[in-house]
């Protein structure tokens, strides 16, 4: 018998973001209950938070996740900040980039209480709106984030308004805080479009340790998918 071929793995980056090629491949496996935005959505919402004719301040985006290791967006400086009132957790279900329907995966938001540390993005003023068009056609697929200002503490305390994007709890996707272990066996057998649930958290783990920031939750789920692969 003649082995399938696997389906060639899309690489997240500006182009396939900015031609609509990962909203063409999301809408062929986005599975039941759950819905992507359009271009006139997306436009929509990035108007209600950045207008068309933003001029005169940077606009700073706090990465916590996959945005630190591939943002896809031209920022001219990049910083560690500590963000309160938010943390990161595998809150988010998905069927399309690191899961299937048939086989959904987990990826990162930010969910309300504690703190998160990350990286500050600038972009400058004169090319915001066409960056974060770029931004929502990523992380605001299905809207299953709610983009927030927040602020964040860089070094010598000093608080910078950003841009960062929130799970929606009302959203079909939004997963409730589970045990380590059930989020590791998720991880560990859910892939994608994009490649393996395991890849995009090796690839977290390994981003914010670059950064010297160590996730202590995030390095236990690690350890265990790890595990669980060998078994």
């Amino acid at each position: 018998m003649i082995a399938k071929n696997k389906p060639e793995l899309l690489k997240i980056n500006r182009q396939v973001l900015s031609d609509g090629t990962l909203q063409k491949l999301a809408s062929e496996r986005i599975g039941k209950n759950a819905k992507l935005l359009s271009d006139r959505e997306l436009l929509a919402s990035r108007r209600s938070v950045i207008k068309d004719s933003h001029s005169g301040k940077n606009i700073w985006i706090f990465g916590y996740g996959s945005l630190i290791w591939n943002p896809c967006f031209d920022f001219d400086m990049r910083i560690p900040a500590h963000l309160f009132g938010y943390h990161r957790r595998f809150c988010l279900s998905t069927t399309i980039t690191r899961g299937s329907p048939e086989n959904p995966g987990l990826v990162l938001g930010l969910d309300r209480g504690g703190s998160t540390k990350g990286i500050l993005f600038r972009i400058p003023a004169s090319i915001a709106t066409k960056e974060c068009d770029v931004i929502w056609k990523r992380e605001m697929l299905n809207g299953a984030y709610e983009p927030t200002w927040v602020r964040a503490k860089i070094r010598d305390k000093k608080n910078l308004k950003a841009l960062t994007f929130v799970i929606k709890r009302s959203h079909p996707s939004f997963v409730a805080p589970m045990s380590d272990e059930e989020s590791a066996t998720i991880i560990a057998e859910a892939s994608g479009i994009l490649g393996s649930n395991a890849e995009y958290l090796f690839n977290t783990e390994e981003a914010l340790k670059h950064e010297g920031i160590y996730d202590y939750r995030l390095q236990k789920v690690s350890g265990l998918v790890k595990a669980y692969q060998k078994s």
